[in-house]
């Protein structure tokens, strides 16, 4: 269900974002509002509580956010309050900001290594990556010491596995397969 009500609401506002050029707009202001909410976690829990009247909550929001955010995402606020839908805010961020990248053709890709990457080797992957896929890499680097060494790419639904421990339990398959 949440992520039915996250895309049917987060397709909405991307329409409207298409419609008045304000797509990156709506992406920061949806991040201001869930670090807002980060800061300010009983302000989160008021937001989200089916506890406190709808016309209570719309005025604290309009209190709170009025000025600071645009007129459309003060109304998408005051829209998911009135359906009761305060407690898929994150959601809604997540496949809004899917459905830009997706628009701007962008993906993100997670290298997972055993180090952190070079800030240079990082940038060599992510051109290599972008070149292969064709679309523009957004790559950010994990730390997993059961890695042990070589990288482990995700992007998208793919993964390129050319770590260390990989290629040791191919190993370990094989000689188990030979001693058999």
């Amino acid at each position: 269900m949440a992520k039915l009500v996250s895309k049917t609401y987060s397709e909405a506002l991307f329409e409207v974002a298409l419609e008045e050029n304000k797509m990156d707009l709506f992406l920061d202001e949806l991040s201001f509002v869930l670090e807002t909410f980060e800061i300010h976690e009983d302000f989160y829990e008021l937001f989200k509580t089916p506890l406190v009247k709808v016309d209570e909550k719309k005025e604290v929001i309009e209190k709170v956010f009025g000025d600071k955010l645009s007129k459309e995402m003060n109304n998408f606020l005051k829209i998911i309050i009135d359906k009761r839908r305060g407690h898929f805010i994150e959601q809604i961020k997540w496949s809004y900001e899917d459905m830009v990248n997706k628009h701007k053709g962008i993906v993100k890709a997670v290298a997972i290594t055993a180090v952190p990457l070079k800030k240079e080797d990082k940038m060599i992957l992510q051109n290599k990556l972008s070149s292969l896929t064709g679309k523009t890499v957004n790559l950010s680097n994990e730390i997993e010491e059961s890695v042990v060494g070589g990288i482990l790419i995700k992007i998208g639904d793919k993964v390129i596995d050319g770590t260390i421990k990989s290629r040791l339990e191919e190993m370990k398959e094989s000689l188990s397969q030979i001693i058999v």
